[in-house]
């Protein structure tokens, strides 16, 4: 009985983790365009310094985010179990530990942001044509305290792995919102209208879901308890180990907007944001993908052994290491030729630069399944102190650095306190705690594994980057001819590497039985 429960299971996960995927990838494409559309509106109508207090402010809000300590991912964690056993009790009483902590981080969101005001002048470096800089920055600032007030009802989607329905609409309220400001833009130049578009929209997608939420289960509402205190010990314990992690992500990502404003000015930060501007969405893209996994990781964990979850963890973090090596590779060869053609020469970086930024990126993709396991299994307390040094590494390193050498300094940052903590630790706490039998074998080919697919990409990419230097980069014609020319170039490497391997050919066999399946019209 209990096999067949977990055939049922899992089948139902396949079939929600695909329609996960399907209506974020549709939206993302939507929104998407619609961002590149905004942007090259925005580079139009407004200056260098506006898109730079753009990332500024962004960046800001960022690191006040670090009051949300992990509380979001403790709590998912806690509820994929009674989820998973529709325990609707336990579900309420953590959703109703839920709103309360989120209502003291709002709190305490508010009052950090507030009481940093005074300070944001020093933080900015050419900045004096930006009008009305208080107010922009407290616009900012009410779109973080909102989003804690409204969004923690998502949470029950996600722990039965609906997310979908939120994504969906999120995708639709989103669509409307770029809209929106692109004709504020175009008719009036205003960027204080643009941003109370950006405040006031996406808080109906967060009514909408609490009111569904409300209406879908209903027994939210029947039960006003919070959990026991031995299982608030054990979230609490959770959460603090999750809140070094969330220092090691405010300090490594939103930072890097402030070092450069304060060294280099705004306007590099306008730059710089455009390069942002793509990898956000590539990111956004490839997060559908893998992060559609993570609650089906989390009920896998629940009812089948480790030896089959370190099984799914194979296949999957080689299918993200052939999303994230084909774009990287990709964008170090293309990005600057695509943002010459979006936003114009003045707004491109050099090729080292472009090289950096896209191994950071590389290095940052590699981890990503390895953290969805992470967070799934739920080993946040083994890796609590590398959070800490790589936060502290990242900090001195690029502070060290930008003096010398720039934009290059900063992100170089970023990658050698990477190389120093997480590509080595992450996977070792995987392997340790989360696997567990045989780990230093398989450790250790994981580390060949990550050895291989470096060469191959860094391979891939020279040798595209030195065909693509003797072709034209007039318009996008050539743009789509040097792509197609790269991904040739990318398939084919990794079908003389890969072909033959485990991985490889239960991705191929799944993708053909499933092309087929779709020819046969869904037999």
């Amino acid at each position: 009985m209990k096999r067949l429960q977990t055939a049922h299971a899992l089948a139902v996960s396949a079939g929600e983790e695909a329609i996960n995927m399907i209506v974020g990838l549709v939206g993302q494409l939507l929104n998407m365009l619609l961002s590149f559309g905004g942007r090259m509106v925005f580079v139009h109508y407004l200056s260098q310094e506006y898109l730079g207090v753009n990332g500024l402010f962004g960046d800001v809000l960022g690191m006040l985010n670090l009051a949300e300590l992990g509380i979001g991912s403790a709590m998912i964690f806690s509820m994929y179990r009674p989820a998973a056993q529709n325990d609707e009790k336990q579900l309420a009483r953590l959703m109703n530990l839920y709103r309360t902590l989120y209502r003291i981080v709002a709190l305490a969101v508010l009052g950090i942001g507030l009481a940093l005001m005074p300070f944001l002048p020093r933080l900015m470096k050419g900045g004096e044509g930006v009008e009305n800089l208080p107010l922009i920055y407290l616009l900012y600032l009410l779109q973080a305290v909102t989003s804690y007030l409204l969004s923690y009802k998502n949470a029950i989607y996600q722990a039965y792995q609906k997310a979908y329905i939120r994504k969906a609409l999120d995708q639709i309220i989103g669509i409307v919102r770029l809209i929106l400001q692109i004709v504020v833009l175009v008719t009036t130049r205003n960027f204080i209208l643009y941003l109370i578009i950006q405040l006031f929209v996406p808080m109906v997608s967060s009514v909408i879901i609490s009111i569904r939420a409300d209406r879908e289960f209903p027994y939210l509402k029947q039960y006003k308890e919070l959990p026991e205190p031995q299982e608030r010990k054990a979230i609490f314990k959770n959460v603090g180990a999750l809140s070094l992690h969330k220092l090691a992500t405010v300090i490594v990502r939103s930072t890097d907007n402030l070092i450069m404003s304060a060294f280099d000015g705004l306007a590099t930060v306008g730059i710089y944001s455009n390069y942002k501007l793509v990898l956000m969405n590539v990111n956004n893209l490839l997060g559908h993908v893998t992060g559609a996994f993570t609650a089906s990781i989390g009920n896998l964990n629940a009812l089948e052994g480790r030896k089959r979850v370190y099984e799914i963890f194979r296949i999957l973090d080689f299918a993200a290491f052939l999303l994230y090596g084909y774009l990287s590779g990709g964008l170090v060869t293309l990005i600057n030729f695509f943002i010459r053609m979006i936003f114009g020469e003045e707004y491109l970086f050099s090729m080292t630069v472009v090289v950096i930024i896209m191994a950071e990126f590389f290095i940052s993709g590699l981890r990503q399944m390895g953290l969805q396991f992470r967070e799934a299994l739920g080993l946040f307390w083994h890796d609590r102190y590398k959070a800490l040094a790589e936060a502290i590494i990242n900090l001195v390193v690029s502070l060290i650095l930008v003096r010398r050498f720039g934009v290059a300094g900063i992100i170089g940052g970023t990658i050698i306190s990477s190389l120093l903590t997480c590509v080595w630790f992450e996977p070792y706490v995987l392997m340790r705690y989360g696997i567990e039998e045989d780990w230093q074998k398989k450790l250790r080919r994981y580390f060949m594994d990550y050895i291989v697919r470096w060469v191959v990409v860094a391979g891939v990419s020279a040798v595209s980057y030195w065909i693509f230097q003797l072709m034209p980069q007039t318009n996008f014609l050539w743009f789509i001819a040097q792509g197609l020319i790269y991904t040739a170039i990318f398939a084919a490497v990794v079908l003389v590497v890969y072909g033959r391997t485990p991985e490889f050919q239960y991705l191929l066999e799944m993708t053909v039985r499933k092309l087929k399946k779709k020819l046969r019209g869904g037999e």
